[in-house]
C-alpha cells in the first residue's frame, strides 16, 4: 500500500514534467514564430542585411572622406642642405658660399582648381548616394515582386486541389458506371492521368516555391542555412486594382527617380571636369623659402646667415597635344551623358506608359474573369456534373470545361500578381525606400 509520502513525490515528479513539457513546447513555438518571415519584415530585414547594399554603404563613406582629401594644398616640402663644401677639404668655415640650408615649399593650384575638384569630390558622394538608394529601391521591389510570385503559386495550388476534387467526383462516377457496365474503363484512366498531371504540376510548383524562398534568403543576407517560413499568404481578392500610374506618380517619377539623378549628376561632373582641365592652361606656382646658416671664419670673424624667397611656374608649354585635347574629352563625355540622360527620360516615360496600358488591360481582363468567364464556367461545371451523371453529357466536354475553369482561374489570379509588381515598379522607379505593407500595394 502506498504512503503519503509516495503520493507527494509522485505528484511533485508530474508538476516537474508538466512543466518541463510546457517549456519546451513554449521554446519551440517561439523558435517556429522567429523563424517566420512576413511581407513587411522581409523588407527591413533587407536594408539592414543584404551584403551588396553593406558594401555600397561603405562606398558613400569613402566617397564623403575623400571630399576634404580633394580640397587640400598638395603636402608642404621640406628642403635640407648643404651648399658649396669645398671637395679637397671639407670645411663649413674656410668658404663665404657654404652654409646650411633649411627651407619649405609649398605648391599653390592656380586660382579656383582647388575648389573645383571638391565641388567634383562632392558630386562622387552624391553619385555614391543616389547609387545606393538605387540599389535600396530595386532590391526591395525584387524581394517584394519575390513575395507576391509565392503568394501567386500558393494561391495556383489551391485552385489545384480544387480542380482536383472535381476530378474525384468524376472518377467515382465513371467507376460506379464502369461497375454498372455503361462506362468506359479508358475513361477512369484518362481520369486518373489528369490527376497524375495535377499531382505533377504542384510538385514543380513546390520546387518554384523552394527556389524563391531561397532567392530570398540570398537577397537577406541569410547565410547560416536556417530553413525560414516566408509568409506570403495574401488575400488576392482584397485587391482591387487601379489604373496606374496618375498624373502625380510620373511627375514624381521623373523628378525623383534615382537614375535620372545620378546621370544630372554627372552632366554638372563633367562640366566641374571640363572646368578644371580649362584652368590647366594657366600655371601653378610653388612659393619657397630657405635659411642659410653660416659659420664664422677660422680667424674668428663672423659671417651673416642669409635667406632665400623663390616663386616656381610649371608652364603648360604643350597645350595644343595635351591640354586642349583633355577639355574636348571632358565636353565629348558631357554630351554623351546629357544624351545618356535624355534616353534614360524616355525610357522611363516609355516604362510609364506600358504600365498604364497594362494596368487597364489588367482591369479589364479581371473584371471579365471574376464577373463572367469563370462563373459562367462554374455554372456550366456544376450542370454538366448533373448531366454526367445521367450519361447525357460527353466525358470530353466535361475534361474541357474542368481545363478552361482552372485555366481561367489561374489567370484570374496572374491579374492580380502582375497588378502587384506594376505597382511595386513604381516605387523602385519613384527610388521609394520605405517599407511597403500589402495595403500599400492597393
Amino acid at each position: 500500500m502506498r504512503t503519503n509520502d509516495t503520493i507527494k513525490i509522485d505528484i511533485i515528479q508530474t508538476i516537474v514534467w508538466l512543466f518541463l513539457f510546457f517549456s519546451i513546447s513554449i521554446v519551440m513555438e517561439v523558435q517556429s514564430w522567429s523563424q517566420t518571415v512576413d511581407f513587411t519584415t522581409a523588407q527591413s530585414r533587407l536594408l539592414e542585411g543584404n551584403l551588396k547594399l553593406k558594401a555600397l554603404h561603405q562606398k558613400t563613406l569613402q566617397y564623403k572622406s575623400r571630399i576634404s582629401q580633394d580640397s587640400s594644398l598638395p603636402d608642404p616640402k621640406v628642403k635640407l642642405g648643404l651648399n658649396n663644401v669645398p671637395v679637397s677639404k671639407p670645411s663649413f668655415n674656410e668658404s663665404d658660399m657654404t652654409s646650411k640650408e633649411i627651407g619649405i615649399y609649398q605648391m599653390f593650384p592656380f586660382f579656383g582648381k582647388l575648389s573645383a575638384k571638391e565641388r567634383i569630390a562632392i558630386l562622387e558622394y552624391e553619385k555614391a548616394v543616389a547609387m545606393y538608394r538605387f540599389y535600396q529601391s530595386y532590391y526591395l521591389h525584387a524581394v517584394r515582386s519575390y513575395f507576391f510570385e509565392i503568394a501567386y503559386l500558393k494561391e495556383y495550388v489551391k485552385i489545384i486541389e480544387e480542380t482536383k476534387k472535381y476530378l474525384t467526383i468524376l472518377l467515382e462516377i465513371q467507376k460506379s458506371r464502369s461497375t454498372a457496365g455503361i462506362g468506359m474503363v479508358s475513361d477512369v484512366l484518362k481520369i486518373i492521368v489528369e490527376l497524375s498531371k495535377l499531382d505533377e504540376e504542384i510538385i514543380k510548383v513546390n520546387t518554384a516555391i523552394a527556389e524563391t524562398e531561397s532567392t530570398i534568403a540570398y537577397l537577406l543576407g541569410d547565410s547560416n542555412g536556417e530553413k525560414k517560413n516566408y509568409s506570403a499568404d495574401i488575400d488576392y481578392t482584397s485587391i482591387t486594382i487601379h489604373n496606374q500610374p496618375n498624373s502625380d506618380v510620373s511627375e514624381k517619377v521623373l523628378s525623383e527617380n534615382p537614375e535620372i539623378q545620378l546621370l544630372s549628376l554627372q552632366i554638372q561632373m563633367d562640366e566641374e571636369w571640363v572646368n578644371l582641365k580649362q584652368k590647366d592652361l594657366y600655371p601653378d606656382v610653388e612659393i619657397g623659402v630657405s635659411y642659410m646658416q653660416r659659420d664664422n671664419t677660422p680667424q674668428g670673424a663672423a659671417r651673416d646667415d642669409m635667406f632665400s624667397v623663390m616663386a616656381t611656374f610649371n608652364i603648360p608649354a604643350w597645350f595644343t597635344s595635351k591640354n586642349i585635347p583633355a577639355i574636348q574629352e571632358m565636353n565629348i563625355k558631357k554630351g554623351q551623358s546629357e544624351a545618356e540622360l535624355n534616353d534614360k527620360k524616355n525610357e522611363i516615360t516609355f516604362a510609364l506608359s506600358t504600365i498604364s496600358i497594362n494596368t487597364e488591360k489588367w482591369k479589364q481582363l479581371h473584371e471579365l474573369y471574376s464577373k463572367h468567364v469563370i462563373p459562367h464556367l462554374e455554372t456550366m461545371l456544376q450542370t454538366d456534373i448533373a448531366y454526367y451523371r445521367t450519361g447525357t453529357t460527353e466525358f470530353m466536354k466535361l475534361m474541357d470545361t474542368i481545363r478552361m475553369l482552372l485555366d481561367y482561374k489561374k489567370e484570374q489570379l496572374n491579374t492580380i500578381k502582375e497588378y502587384c509588381k506594376a505597382v511595386s515598379f513604381l516605387h523602385f522607379l519613384q527610388g521609394d525606400t520605405s517599407i511597403l505593407n500589402w495595403s500599400g500595394i492597393q
